[in-house]
């Protein structure tokens, strides 16, 4: 018997018609709403879109570009990797070494590799500067995320214009992607409704009889998956754990627990299954190729790491202490604790990734709605799939909670394979944010449209609290174009006979980047990696989420910098090692060759 027809079965049948669009229309939300015109559509479709754009990037927008996302350390570093992949694209470099921490090799592998940022950095720079390409590459990416979400719930899932307008914008501008826009590897979630919508392209083929179709959509996935792996390692990984404990719910729900019957419904599927896991196993050799031996080198991070990165009750709705309509509890939570410490006071940096209240207050309504069975059209049964996706969104809240200094993170990093390469456990609520939209549109989307016509000045207010709260008054955006250029570009060319230099000042006079640990370590660094990959000339410096195991380049002004550039030298056995002072009349100096 086809899984398809079984499911259809089990849910009350769906009177002849394709136990496809049973599942995603029928029994989840009532028949597809009605089109608007294509002129009409298209208009607020790029309204919205611009409307989206302006909001996330108004500070870049208002500095004439002169501003863009990251800050002096992260975002240099960024810049860096990506200026690899260029060189990589021209010729000039290993793909999976990098030019700093020379002379290690596949030192790739010791941050994200930023694959598919840098094919469209590469495009960019045949246009613009570093700085402003780097703008332009977090431009493509969120405009693929704005009209990919679009595409998924409006065409894919079939739940009408307006119902993808809405998940399109919240998307694009989410507070917490906001607030942690600075770290340029999770704009990679643009992928995830691509992702989603390749793979009810895959049930949809299968339930159909369309074997091959299903097949190549398959592949097609499993290369994205790849290629994201490749770029962002968190935000692919977070989707590979959401994915499991999603499946595990649904096949509870939807599937016939019975093993000979559970047996009988999948086996026609097992051939498109294992043609899509043979080919996310090919896929994945230039990344196991380029992680494994990292890992086994550093060990990844132990699970302590990530337990300050865990998310706190109040994380959940952390917006930060500039969000404009809920700034003030944050500002008053801070006055009350400022003189407390430990991680269940900290509330800034990473942990500002919260959902806002009055979305957060729709998600928990939605997911309460749905598990109920309260569908969103009266007398309609709740598909499965959506409980699977409530069940699935509440137990990852669950397992990234810590109280009273326990997790059930420690069951995920103990089981899941790859959990160690995972610190910020925070992020996860980044990942979350597409799925929760899903649950409060699916939940919503008839009442929503009822209102629209019989409230539309109550739907208006109520769509601008839900924009408004959003957005914050910081900005994230503050590595200044004019600013480094002017610096990086007045450095002078290395001399001829140098083959690898290091670092111990760029610039003759900078105000402290941070403190002064962090200034210790990042400015002459990040620098040094930025410049290697623009003069394609290695560099023994670099900083990255790990460094090679002898690396001991911090503090470049203390007294014993240069002899432990020597004795690293000495190690490695480097030749033609120049040393590069700003502050000096004769900034370059050649060092003496190892004997």
């Amino acid at each position: 018997m086809d899984p398809g027809a079984l499911l259809a079965k089990r849910k009350g049948g769906s009177q002849g018609r394709d136990p496809e669009e049973a599942i995603l229309t029928d029994t989840v939300h009532g028949p597809p709403s009605p089109q608007p015109s294509f002129l009409p559509e298209r208009a607020t479709l790029f309204a919205t879109y611009a409307l989206a754009m302006l909001l996330f990037f108004r500070v870049p927008l208002l500095s004439g570009f002169d501003l863009g996302f990251g800050d002096r350390g992260d975002g240099l570093i960024e810049i860096a990797i990506l200026e690899h992949w260029r060189n990589v694209l021209t010729g000039y470099s290993h793909w999976a070494t990098t030019g700093y921490f020379h002379p290690y090799t596949g030192t790739l592998g010791y941050n994200d590799g930023y694959f598919l940022f840098g094919l469209v950095y590469s495009f960019w720079r045949l246009f613009a500067d570093p700085f402003l390409a780097d703008t332009l590459n977090v431009f493509t990416f969120k405009t693929i995320g704005f009209f990919a979400a679009y595409h998924l719930v409006s065409r894919s899932l079939g739940w009408g214009h307006r119902s993808g307008l809405f998940v399109a914008l919240m998307f694009t501008i989410a507070s917490g992607l906001a607030a942690q826009v600075g770290h340029a590897q999770l704009h990679i979630i643009a992928l995830l409704p691509l992702a989603m919508t390749l793979v009810i392209a895959i049930v949809r083929a299968e339930r159909a009889g369309q074997r091959m179709r299903s097949r190549i959509a398959a592949v097609g996935l499993a290369a994205l998956l790849a290629a994201w792996l490749m770029t962002a390692y968190y935000l692919a990984w977070f989707g590979i754990l959401f994915s499991a404990i999603y499946v595990l719910f649904y096949v509870v729900l939807a599937l016939p627990l019975r093993p000979r019957t559970f047996l009988r419904a999948v086996r026609p599927h097992i051939l498109t299954a294992l043609t899509g896991l043979l080919a996310f196993s090919l896929f994945l050799i230039p990344f196991f190729v380029t992680y494994l031996p990292k890992q086994r080198e550093t060990g990844g991070h132990g699970y302590w790491d990530h337990a300050f990165y865990q998310a706190n009750p109040i994380d959940l709705i952390n917006v930060g202490a500039d969000n404009y309509l809920w700034g003030w509890i944050f500002r008053l939570f801070h006055s009350l604790f400022s003189n407390r410490s430990g991680p269940a006071y900290i509330i800034d940096g990473e942990h500002v990734s919260g959902f806002p209240l009055l979305l957060f207050f729709l998600i928990l309504v939605a997911a309460g709605r749905v598990l109920a069975g309260r569908g969103a059209v009266p007398g309609q049964p709740v598909a499965p799939e959506l409980r699977a996706l409530a069940l699935a969104l509440i137990m990852s809240w669950l397992l990234t909670l810590r109280l009273f200094g326990h997790s059930l993170w420690w069951l995920v990093y103990e089981a899941v394979p790859g959990a160690s390469g995972i610190r910020v456990v925070l992020r996860y609520q980044l990942f979350l944010i597409l799925p929760a939209l899903l649950l409060v549109a699916a939940a919503y989307r008839t009442q929503a449209q009822r209102l629209i016509r019989t409230r539309p000045m109550l739907t208006g207010a109520l769509l601008a609290l839900l924009v408004g709260e959003q957005l914050n008054g910081a900005s994230v955006a503050q590595l200044s174009r004019s600013l480094h250029r002017t610096a990086l570009w007045a450095v002078p060319a290395p001399p001829p006979a140098c083959r690898v230099f290091y670092v111990v000042a760029t610039r003759r006079a900078e105000r402290f980047f941070g403190n002064e640990s962090t200034d210790s370590l990042y400015p002459h660094n990040v620098d040094a990696m930025f410049l290697a990959e623009r003069w394609r000339l290695p560099t023994i410096n670099g900083f990255s989420t790990f460094n090679p195991p002898d690396w001991q380049f911090a503090y470049p002004l203390a007294a014993d910098y240069d002899q432990r550039v020597a004795t690293y030298a000495q190690n490695h056995k480097l030749r033609g090692l120049c040393r590069l002072d700003m502050r000096e009349t004769r900034p370059w100096k050649m060092m003496p060759d190892p004997r």
